[in-house]
């Protein structure tokens, strides 16, 4: 087990991110991606119809989403976030973006996707929810 983390560790520092990879667990991005797969990601700066991680804030506690942006800097976006770069993001099977994702907020951007290879993380993570 100590060598997955260290694993994960440097696998973080080759990339940039203190999180270069994930699962993804939900319907919301399909077809494009599906739950099970595995994305890996790096440290990069974002743009247009790119898919990235970020954080959300659900419930007092923050969450990593996997969404594409779909606009960046536009007028209801900057309303809401004034400083800095501001992200809309959007599940690409989802019907409305996010909220406006703040510059401070992505994580990295996705560099490759291993289909289904992740399905056994994501069977835990739908019955036991971590």
């Amino acid at each position: 087990m100590f060598g997955v983390f260290i694993f994960y560790q440097l696998v973080g520092i080759a990339l940039g991110t203190s999180h270069p990879i994930d699962v993804v667990v939900s319907n919301s991005m399909k077809p494009n991606m599906n739950p099970g797969d595995l994305v890996i990601c790096a440290k990069d700066t974002p743009k247009l119809n790119d898919v990235v991680i970020y954080t959300a804030r659900i419930k007092d506690k923050n969450y990593p989403i996997i969404h594409r942006i779909i606009g960046i800097n536009d007028t209801y976006c900057k309303k809401k976030i004034k400083n800095g770069t501001c992200y809309v993001i959007k599940g690409d099977n989802n019907p409305v973006a996010d909220p406006p994702v703040s510059e401070n907020q992505i994580v990295c951007v996705s560099k490759l996707r291993i289909p289904y290879i992740a399905y056994p993380r994501y069977i835990i993570y739908k019955i036991l929810g971590i």
